[in-house]
């Protein structure tokens, strides 16, 4: 088997963390159980990341270019009402693919303990915030978007996609979570958006 490059690796050791995270909690993610998880020593992992803070903030940073990507794509779209459809269907779809992701976004722990974390995470809400209340603007001065508080349509929006998202990783991933976001979004159709 060929030799992996550190890019790789530093890819594999994050994709396990996040199962461990996932299966067992925050709580029981060490660098030793990691290791075996990898099948490489625990200097090797110190050689790829400092501890485990940095292991973390190689996840956030995933997220980062999940937003990259989200950006990307809203671009594409030439009304607001699409790029907000977009941004909602995006981040469900993603998670759908992608559930123990949800692992980390739900470990308020994780953030509690690391103010390094902490600001990380707040950085990407941030942009997230950013971006949607920039859309959001857009839309109210092309008048396609009901003349609400920005920060309160950004509440609803946001709030709307962390509670499907929750109520779905409470219920075991029981559900479709993409068929949640699009039902989610005829609700948006009818409360913020206005009709030509």
């Amino acid at each position: 088997m060929p030799r992996l490059s550190t890019e790789q690796r530093q890819e594999m050791i994050i994709d396990e963390a996040i199962k461990i995270i996932h299966a067992e909690g925050y709580q029981s993610f060490s660098i030793r159980e990691l290791a075996k998880k990898v099948k490489i020593s625990e200097p090797a992992i110190y050689r790829h990341f400092l501890n485990k803070e940095d292991i973390i903030l190689g996840i956030l940073n995933r997220m980062l270019d999940f937003d990259h990507l989200l950006g990307k794509e809203i671009l594409t779209k030439k009304t607001a009402q699409n790029k907000i459809k977009h941004f909602v269907q995006f981040h469900v779809d993603f998670l759908e693919k992608n559930r123990e992701m949800t692992s980390i976004l739900f470990a308020e722990d994780m953030f509690d303990k690391s103010e390094v974390l902490r600001n990380r995470l707040l950085f990407i809400i941030q942009k997230r915030r950013n971006l949607l209340a920039t859309i959001i603007e857009e839309g109210k001065s092309k008048n396609e978007i009901v003349d609400i508080d920005t920060q309160d349509l950004l509440t609803i929006i946001l709030g709307m996609i962390r509670m499907i998202v929750l109520e779905w990783r409470l219920n075991n991933f029981a559900s479709f979570l993409s068929q949640r976001g699009k039902n989610a979004i005829k609700s948006l159709d009818e409360l913020i958006f206005k009709k030509t």
